[in-house]
């Protein structure tokens, strides 16, 4: 280490010999510095790993311990597990032993080869953290007696004396950090106290073997040179393993069209959810599968198109008619998404399928015929319930039903749902169809009653398949519990849930999001004289004394508390818990449901329900909920509703307030579009956009579309123009005046500019206006996004028509300059929305048959409209009708109503109220709209929710500087 030449700064961890230093470098020439955070939290990771309860040892193991191995041993100085390189590997008196150097720190030890751990590759990304570093330029000398002379003489050595690794010793103690070019130079102490001596030939140095001349040598050579030599696993290592059957009918020639399609898919391969849940699927089982990944078709086709090829019709069906499965979605775009996966499989090829959506007319059922060789049907619930209303025997082969987002399925079309599996009940009970198969697959993303519902009622011993742990604690019945509080008061509401002398056995794990929480909080648990516990972090050396203690029988009326945080509940692998007391609030629904799962050998399974409801004690959830943790009430409300909570006033109240503060930070959002079309957002509390009116922005833009926030039917009628249709009821035009038409005298005159001048745009900038030609017309466009040309000799961009409304690419070089007195009329397009219409079966979005019938039959054309709503640039017209004069007489005629149109297509239903609910909403009364979102009547249990102050009362004093807080709290945190 030439002290002069590097000007190194590093952290000295060991000294072997003047010849051998271990040092960790901070900062130099051409070096990065280490994180100190980074190998922390590897530290940590490590630790929580290789300290799990549950890990299978044998699988860490290394195949082979040999020098050079790059593995993971346990410090017991450190109370740590490390990572280390072995040196050596010998026999010991009892068993084989291996000499290891650690790679962080420097230090050598001696570990049993049964404790050797092989290291996961995440664990191997950072560099090991400690260098070896050498003394240059200088040599080891030593005191040599020849035999024939009695003077000793100091001659070159090829080892460092001891005398000199003690005077470094002396030399640098208490010298943790060195940077030797500005206090001492060890290389001229030793050099003067005949230690050493200085090398003029570099290469004799460089060229020796010897352990004095060896050069500096850095740890991490081989980490990314051979990885395939250091990793013997990956840490893919699932709990248990998925049915191989599933895997190896894909492999074979009998169905090769299944996996060509998920090739051409792109697809990864089955995930944890969907390995369990094929296996059942193919074999006939009814299923249910509740994953993060159940709203994608893919989670059930490839089984279901395998299971239908394998499986032939039964000789007693085959002279029925109807399709032998049907795949019920909730909307008309996922049975267009459904049907398009199945037509692109080959698999399908025999099987015809085929989709189906009617509307409410009552003689289209009737009409309506099933292909004969169609075994495979996609549809939604409402149309299958107007066919069996209409025909009933079109579905006598039926075996096989599919819920696609069945969670959805049930939220929507409840009572349908019912009417179709008592059908499906009905048709598959029959004493001919003994022999036939009988299957019900439910997918979707949540559980609910309503699938509960069909377990109990309708399924046969069916696999149920639940990989969300948090829709896994709505399955087991937690008993749900909140507590509202304050920050400062959450040590004593924490103290007063907790039941101190219960009538049963009861273990309660008291959560918390850091290490010091969790010292916080022990420290005021353990002064209550309950048999205490604590894991965090910095204390994983006792997590079998923990762990051991835990799983002890303890008896009635005891009660047994761990505080731990939220990385310790994986390496603790608790499952018996009673109890979960959430002291630090989850940032996420998935860290809830870990800490939900640490009860699941109490959740209560439906086989058992009827049973014995009381034969184990009821999983408990308790969730302290503060002033800090006010954005997330709606999404906690959410989930109370779900798990069947009775939801109290204040709570409520309280959550209302933080939603109007979410509200009023979306002043410069757009407003939101469903609340224009409908009259009603589906979610207020999830939607983006803005929910109430902000003057500066909402004030009428166009002079004849009436007065701001005013319903008024004595408007008269307009003449309006409708020329790009967005949706059935929403369409984007122009208001033509009933005098002056400034629009058509500014397009006569460009009209009559461009056909003398016509100048190209030399720059095309974002947002300025410019004109396009189509056809013999000219329109103004705003540009709204100019990509990046790069090598490309023409360009597209995007241009808004500010006269038209529609918004589409053209090429850069079509755009022409627009003078300035054309530029001062403003846009004239406006957008129409048409009144009380919307889409049939509570859909979210128009059926694209509807949509396009009425854009074949209005665009373009004038319609006489009353307006009675304006708000910024849209204006609510109802009615809307299209009149044509009478040849020869002065008399009009109404031609068509576009209303009455949207309804007469089937796939739209009257909407009364759309006006009085927007009236409501823009006087400022959002409340009741955002209240039936936060509560629903229909779930009433016993779950409790209480507002606790420190002396755990109620008290509505409490209750309102509570919300104060929180309300106060929201602004600062969103500012």
């Amino acid at each position: 280490m030439n002290w002069y030449i590097t000007r190194t700064l590093s952290v000295l961890c060991q000294i072997e010999d003047p010849g051998c230093l271990w040092a960790r470098v901070l900062k130099g020439p051409g070096i990065q510095p280490d994180s100190p955070e980074e190998y922390e939290n590897l530290r940590v990771k490590m630790n929580l790993f290789y300290h799990e309860v549950d890990l299978d040892v044998q699988k860490l193991k290394p195949a082979e311990l040999k020098e050079g191995l790059v593995c993971v041993v346990f410090s017991l100085a450190l109370k740590s597990w490390c990572r280390a390189v072995v040196e050596s590997v010998f026999q010991g008196m009892v068993e084989t032993q291996a000499w290891c150097l650690l790679v962080d720190h420097g230090d050598r030890i001696i570990v049993r080869a049964d404790d050797v751990r092989t290291p996961l590759e995440k664990f191997l990304q950072l560099p090991f953290r400690v260098r070896r570093f050498k003394l240059a330029g200088i040599r080891p000398m030593t005191l040599q007696v020849p035999i024939s002379e009695n003077t000793a003489e100091l001659v070159p050595s090829s080892t460092w004396d001891s005398s000199a690794t003690k005077y470094l010793h002396n030399l640098l103690q208490g010298k943790s950090v060195l940077c030797l070019f500005f206090s001492i130079c060890v290389n001229h102490e030793l050099v003067a106290k005949k230690f050493a001596c200085f090398i003029n030939d570099k290469s004799s140095v460089m060229g020796g073997n010897r352990n004095g001349d060896r050069a500096p040598v850095s740890l991490a050579w081989d980490i990314y040179s051979s990885p395939h030599q250091l990793l013997e696993m990956k840490g893919r290592c699932p709990v248990k393993p998925p049915p191989p059957d599933i895997f190896s009918r894909m492999e074979r020639d009998d169905d090769p069209q299944t996996g060509q399609f998920l090739l051409w898919r792109k697809y990864n391969g089955p995930n944890v959810a969907e390995s369990y849940c094929w296996p059942a699927v193919a074999r006939g089982f009814d299923t249910v599968l509740v994953s993060h990944s159940g709203d994608n078709p893919l989670s059930y086709i490839p089984p279901l198109l395998m299971l239908l090829q394998t499986v032939s019709v039964v000789s007693s069906l085959a002279a029925r008619t109807g399709p032998t499965a049907v795949i019920l979605c909730p909307g008309w775009e996922k049975v267009q998404t459904v049907l398009e996966l199945l037509e692109d499989s080959k698999a399908t090829y025999n099987l015809h399928p085929t989709s189906v959506l009617l509307g409410v007319d009552q003689e289209e059922p009737k009409k309506f015929k099933i292909p004969r060789n169609c075994q495979l049907l996609v549809t939604t619930p409402f149309t299958m319930m107007r066919l069996l209303d209409a025909q009933c025997f079109l579905f006598l082969r039926l075996c096989h039903l599919v819920l696609d987002e069945a969670d959805v399925l049930y939220s929507q079309a409840p009572e349908q749902m019912s009417v179709i599996l008592k059908h499906f009940q009905k048709v598959v009970s029959g004493e001919e169809r003994s022999s036939c198969p009988r299957q019900i697959i439910a997918v979707g993303s949540r559980w609910s009653a309503g699938i509960e519902a069909l377990v109990r009622e309708h399924m046969i011993y069916p696999s149920v398949i639940i990989t969300v742990m948090e829709e896994a604690a709505l399955y087991g019945r937690v008993h749900q519990r909140v507590q509202l509080c304050l920050d400062c008061d959450k040590i004593s509401v924490l103290l007063g849930s907790l039941d101190f002398h219960p009538p049963k056995p009861q273990k309660t794990l008291i959560i918390t999001n850091s290490a010091e929480e969790t010292e916080h909080v022990y420290k005021a648990v353990v002064n209550t004289a309950v048999f205490t516990l604590k894991a965090h972090e910095d204390v994983t050396d006792q997590f079998d004394f923990v762990i051991d203690q835990w799983r002890k029988d303890i008896s009635r009326g005891t009660q047994v508390i761990l505080v731990t945080t939220n990385d310790c509940l994986k390496a603790l692998g608790i499952r018996d818990a009673t109890c979960v007391v959430h002291y630090g609030f989850p940032s996420s629904p998935k860290l809830f449901g870990s800490r939900l799962f640490c009860m699941s050998e109490h959740f209560r399974n439906l086989s058992d329900m009827d049973h014995a409801e009381s034969s184990s004690p009821a999983a408990q959830s308790v969730l302290l909920l503060s002033e800090l943790n006010a954005r997330h009430v709606c999404g906690v409300l959410r989930y109370l509703r779900r798990s069947g909570a009775l939801l109290p006033p204040e709570l409520l109240q309280f959550a209302l307030g933080v939603q109007q503060a979410k509200e009023e930070q979306k002043t410069d959002r757009p407003l939101c579009s469903s609340l224009k079309s409908f009259g009603f957002c589906r979610d207020s509390t999830v939607c983006p956009d803005r929910h109430m009116i902000n003057k500066s922005l909402d004030h009428p833009k166009h002079p004849d579309s009436g007065t701001c926030l005013t319903v008024n039917v004595s408007f008269a009628f307009q003449k309006v123009l409708p020329l790009c249709i967005k949706s059935a009821n929403v369409y984007s035009g122009r208001i033509v005046s009933q005098k002056d038409d400034c629009y058509e005298t500014l397009a006569a005159e460009m009209n009559a500019h461009y056909a003398s001048e016509r100048r190209c745009a030399v720059e095309v900038l974002k947002g300025e206006l410019y004109a396009i030609q189509e056809e013999n017309i000219y329109n103004r466009v705003r540009v709204m996004e100019v990509p990046d040309k790069g090598e490309q000799l023409f360009s597209s961009v995007t241009a808004c028509f500010i006269d038209e409304g529609r918004t589409q690419e053209v090429k850069s070089h079509q755009l022409l300059q627009l003078p300035p007195q054309f530029q001062d009329l403003p846009g004239q397009a406006v957008e129409l929305i048409l009144c009380r219409a919307q889409p049939v079966d509570g859909e979210v979005d128009w059926n694209p048959k509807v949509t396009r019938a009425i854009s074949q039959k209005i665009r373009g054309k004038l319609h006489q409209a009353r307006v009675v709503m304006s708000v910024g640039n849209t204006v609510w017209v109802d009615p809307m009708v299209r009149m044509t004069r009478v040849p020869g007489l002065k008399t009009y005629i109404n031609e068509y109503n576009v209303h009455a149109e949207i309804l007469a297509s089937g796939f739209g239903v009257n909407n009364p109220q759309h006006l009085e609910l927007l009236k409501r909403v823009f006087q400022g009364d959002e409340n009741t709209s955002t209240l039936q979102h936060l509560t629903d009547d229909r779930f009433i249990t016993n779950t409790q929710i209480t507002l606790m102050t420190s002396n755990g009362k109620c008290r509505i004093r409490t209750h309102l500087y509570f919300m104060m807080i929180c309300r106060l709290f929201y602004y600062t945190k969103s500012t």
